[in-house]
């Protein structure tokens, strides 16, 4: 073998090459990836060209990634495996973080060490699929060559420093060039005119719908150091021509101070978020038989104001996001999550705005996950429940979560002073959708669709059946006559266009549950609406119409919504709102890193 390994011309050059394909496999299985979870379809209809603008980028960041292979000397050369085992983690990382966020993991998050809990780690498991070996055999191939043919001949090769540094600066000019070549294409495809610096930059970026559009565009390396430079600089200075903008935004929302739709006034308020609730889900039948058939009754109510085509506008914090809209009325951030970066800002919020009322915030998660003990105290609640409380009851109910849930905030009710506002968040339905209720239920022995389906309907029918308990306890407690009950899906899942083994129902794969109760207000809004709209919706019922800041959304009972901003280029329905609906995305993102509310 020493024979042999002695024999082998330009072991660097090898290692070099077979480094550059790895790498390169790597970043394209993560691209891969990402495109097939945005379209299923994408492989089959996407020009050639653009395929090749993926290979070029990839090809341009492995240069990059392994200029310290080629500058370090030979007895240093083993450290450059330290590159290839990161890439490979943050390619692994990608591959978990996909399949329930639809996006790339923003680097932000890899520090957000106050996550790590039972419900993340359940989900990383459950995202653990075959697919992984795409990131993972590459480098352990690759390590199995060079430790049987390539270590000790490259150790022996001596290369001056001067060459060494002659090819480092060959592979970066090589990764300038090939990125201002797919750059200028790019930018000479782009409908609208952009200036060749603003491909790079935030204010540009924030129009992409998804973080992986912009590893699409300019590759993994710019990527990471756009994530970085946007995780460094936490809080943005305005200019005095960007505080214009807010300030004219803001005055083009609607400034109305009548309470003429004021029926929930001086009523309690339950905001229950729901825990991807899917709109189809509602009117779902096995064999017949109703899915949710507490959900159902209550949406065919014709005292209850209903939408079933309320459209998830959540980014990278999920279920945060969707809790901070329906509390504060702004649009999530694109690149961070606002529950972790700006957790300690001042926002005007539902809850402050019911200064009068007694407070609490309830629901399953660990006080730090998502920053959810600290965002409580932000929107203003006096009292926090969490997983801490109920753990023991979880355990002794099967880890049935909502009904655990459920079932302590009817203890809870009784003590607090009326009127209150409740913020109930449950967790029953989260991702994956892979382990089986214990005992199973009829909806996992109908033997129906894909057990991924029948895992999440089975879920699904938990929650329906604990709701019509929290409400029947309600009722006994005679609280809910003068209680608005306010269930609103946290975001959406198990859209469409997963391989779920069920004909198509929804066939945006977005639409949520607004359904109020006991408002004083009926009606079906067709819709679509966004989450964004709940927060003056809410005001609107409770008569908090002298608030100054009624959100960036629209009230649905005073206008006609047929359209929302999904994010800030996709767009639902048809209404002359639609360009301002996606200028909120922009006028909200600098609300937010400028921490707007805390000087006012």
């Amino acid at each position: 073998m020493k024979e042999k390994n002695n024999n082998i011309k330009n072991p660097n050059l090898w290692f070099y090459i077979l480094s550059i394909g790895c790498i390169m496999v790597q970043l394209l299985a993560v691209s891969h990836q990402f495109n097939k979870f945005v379209d299923p379809l994408w492989f089959s209809h996407t020009a050639m060209a653009d395929k090749a603008m993926l290979a070029l980028n990839s090809f341009a960041d492995a240069l990059l990634l392994l200029t310290p292979l080629v500058l370090l000397p030979p007895k240093w050369r083993k450290w450059s495996w330290i590159v290839i085992w990161l890439v490979t983690l943050w390619c692994l990382a990608q591959f978990l973080y996909m399949p329930t966020y639809r996006d790339l993991m923003p680097l932000s998050s890899f520090f957000m060490t106050e996550n790590m809990g039972d419900t993340l780690m359940t989900s990383i498991v459950g995202a653990i699929k075959p697919r992984i070996l795409e990131v993972l055999m590459p480098p352990v191939l690759l390590y199995i060559i060079y430790r049987l043919w390539l270590k000790k001949p490259m150790e022996k090769v001596q290369q001056p420093a001067k060459r060494r540094l002659l090819l480092a600066l060959l592979g970066i000019v090589a990764f300038v060039l090939i990125r201002l070549g797919v750059t200028a294409i790019h930018q000479s495809d782009n409908e609208e005119p952009t200036t060749f610096a603003q491909q790079f930059t935030n204010d540009y970026c924030v129009m992409w719908t998804r973080q992986g559009n912009y590893m699409n565009l300019n590759g993994a390396v710019p990527y990471v150091i756009y994530g970085g430079i946007t995780s460094i600089f936490d809080t943005k200075t305005l200019s005095e021509e960007e505080k214009k903008q807010v300030e004219q935004f803001i005055e083009l929302q609607p400034h109305y101070t009548d309470n003429g739709y004021a029926t929930a006034q001086g009523k309690n308020v339950i905001l229950l978020v729901v825990e991807s609730l899917n709109a189809w889900a509602v009117n779902m039948q096995i064999d017949g038989r109703d899915v949710a058939p507490t959900l159902k009754q209550l949406c065919s109510d014709s005292t209850c104001l209903v939408s079933l085509a309320m459209k998830s506008q959540v980014k990278n914090g999920r279920s945060s996001d969707g809790i901070f809209m329906y509390n504060t009325g702004l649009l999530p951030l694109n690149t961070k999550v606002v529950a972790n970066s700006y957790g300690d800002a001042s926002y005007p919020t539902l809850c402050k705005a019911l200064d009068k009322y007694d407070s609490f915030y309830a629901c399953c998660d660990q006080p730090s996950l998502w920053n959810v003990k600290n965002m409580a105290k932000t929107y203003g609640y006096n009292s926090f429940y969490c997983r801490d409380e109920i753990d023991d009851a979880i355990k002794q109910n099967n880890y049935l979560l909502d009904k655990t849930l459920l079932e302590e905030v009817t203890q809870i009710i009784p003590t607090r002073k009326q009127p209150f506002i409740a913020l109930v968040a449950t967790a029953g339905m989260h991702h994956p959708f892979n382990e089986v209720m214990v005992p199973t239920t009829w909806v996992m022995n109908s033997g129906v669709y894909t057990k991924e389906v029948r895992c999440y309907l089975e879920r699904v029918n938990a929650f329906d059946t604990a709701l019509a308990n929290f409400i029947s306890q309600l009722k006994a407690q005679g609280i809910y006559d003068n209680t608005m009950i306010v269930i609103v899906s946290d975001h959406n899942e198990m859209v469409d266009d997963a391989p779920n083994g069920r004909a198509s129902i929804d066939k945006d794969g977005d639409n949520c549950v607004m359904l109020i109760i006991n408002s004083g207000q009926s009606g079906r809004i067709a819709g679509p609406i966004g989450q964004i709209d709940i927060y003056p919706t809410l005001l609107d019922l409770l008569g908090l119409n002298a608030q100054n800041w009624k959100g960036l959304g629209f009230s649905v009972l005073r206008n006609n919504i047929t359209s929302v901003a999904i994010a800030p280029t996709i767009s639902a329905g048809d209404n002359p709102l639609i360009s301002h609906q996606q200028e909120a995305w922009r006028i909200s993102d600098m609300i937010i890193t400028s921490r707007w509310f805390d000087s006012k």
